[in-house]
Parts: C-alpha cells; sequence; structure tokens
C-alpha cells in the first residue's frame, strides 16, 4: 500500500507558495537569513512544515527564491527604463537625473506595495549571505556596468572607480526613504510619491556629479564575491 503523502493537496496549490515567499519576504527582510528558522516560516504563512520542505527543500533554496522573484524582473526593468531612454536620446548623452530615475525607479515604486522586498534588497545589498553572494552579483553585475558605463559618458570628468562609489553610495537614501514610506500609512497619494522620489532623484545625482573630495584615490570598486562563495 503506497504511503500518504505528508503534504495535503490543499498545501500543494500555488498559493500556497505565494503565502510562502510573501512571509519569508518579510522575515527575512525583519530578522535575516539566521534569524529565521523553517518551523517559524511555516506558521507565519499558516502551513505543516512538510509543505515547507516539500516546496523548497531547504531554507536557503527558499531565501534564494525569495529574493530573487522580485529582484530579477526589478533588474530588467532597469535596464529596459535606460535603453529606452538612451534610444529616445538618439546619441545624445543621458543626464545624470535621466540615468539616476532609471536606475532607482523600479526599486522605489515597487517598495510601496511590497515594502519588506526593499528590506530584504537592503540586507543583500549591505550583507549578503555567502550561499547567495556569487548569485547576487552574477545577476546584478550586467546591470552595473551598463549604468556606469552610462554615467560615465555622463560624467567623464570623474574617474569610473568613484562613480562606482557613488553609486553604492545611491542606495542608502532609497532603503531610508522607502523605510520611512512604508511607516507613514498617509502616503498614499501617486502625485507625493512621483514627487518625492523625483526629491530623491534630484539629491542623489547631485552627489554623483559633485567634484571628488579625495580626487588621487583609487577605489576598489564595485566589491566582487569571494572564490569560495556559491549560490
Amino acid at each position: 500500500m503506497p504511503r500518504k503523502s505528508l503534504v495535503s493537496k490543499a498545501n500543494r496549490r500555488p498559493d500556497t507558495i505565494s503565502r510562502m515567499l510573501d512571509a519569508a519576504e518579510k522575515l527575512f527582510g525583519e530578522h535575516g537569513y539566521d534569524g529565521v528558522g523553517m518551523r517559524a516560516l511555516a506558521v507565519a504563512s499558516k502551513v505543516n512544515l512538510g509543505a515547507a520542505t516539500y516546496h523548497f527543500g531547504s531554507k536557503r533554496a527558499l531565501y534564494i527564491e525569495t529574493f530573487m522573484r522580485r529582484f530579477r524582473p526589478i533588474n530588467a526593468e532597469r535596464l529596459t527604463l535606460l535603453r529606452e531612454a538612451e534610444a529616445r536620446a538618439e546619441g545624445r548623452v543621458l543626464t545624470v537625473e535621466q540615468i539616476v530615475d532609471c536606475m532607482l525607479r523600479p526599486s522605489y515604486f515597487l517598495g510601496l506595495t511590497h515594502p519588506g522586498f526593499n528590506a530584504l534588497l537592503a540586507r543583500n545589498f549591505a550583507t549578503p549571505p555567502a550561499f547567495l553572494r556569487a548569485a547576487f552579483y552574477r545577476e546584478f553585475e550586467s546591470s552595473v556596468r551598463e549604468f556606469i558605463s552610462a554615467l560615465h559618458r555622463s560624467l567623464a570628468h570623474l574617474p569610473a572607480d568613484l562613480i562606482q562609489l557613488r553609486a553604492i553610495f545611491s542606495m542608502g537614501p532609497l532603503f531610508t526613504i522607502s523605510a520611512q514610506i512604508e511607516r507613514t500609512a498617509a502616503l498614499r497619494d501617486p502625485a507625493l510619491h512621483e514627487n518625492i522620489f523625483l526629491e530623491l532623484v534630484r539629491f542623489i545625482s547631485a552627489g554623483l556629479s559633485s567634484e571628488p573630495a579625495a580626487p588621487a584615490v583609487r577605489w576598489p570598486f564595485p566589491p566582487r564575491p569571494s572564490r569560495g562563495s556559491h549560490p
């Protein structure tokens, strides 16, 4: 007689996977990879522990899928926005503000509807788990190259490594304002959000465009994953 599955039919439905990913996004964003166990994730998503194991196999696999399900589309969208802006420019160099708008718009506006992801993104941008580091940079590297190249064309008077460093700086204000908006329930006006975003773009662009504070320094950026890191 065949063994009965430990996972009920209800726990095999597609909405079960969505609930688990949503719960993982929130909990991993708040507590990090090491601060959350599979049992807590199962409880938060209202599935049994067997279902969590059935669908993802391990907490590591769940973490990678939780991060990549939004990161990949965001990364693709920012590149699409940049390439469309360059096509419209018809050979003219984009302004720094145009480039920064393309770079940050997808993350900012996704964060309004999925604030937990920006918290997760901030964690993985600053201190990704070792097993995610290589996958993160592999996914991010191609878009970084295109944006740095676009910025370098617009800021030809600045060293490329300084532009890379300042591009890393630009993530801080994005995550800061995203966290503040998450806590402010009254900010529901799309026009207001657009104006806040444009102020963010103006602020970051001014920093990117400013004269170097230490013009002779060679900056070792962007950071790279270690050779021993694997997804």
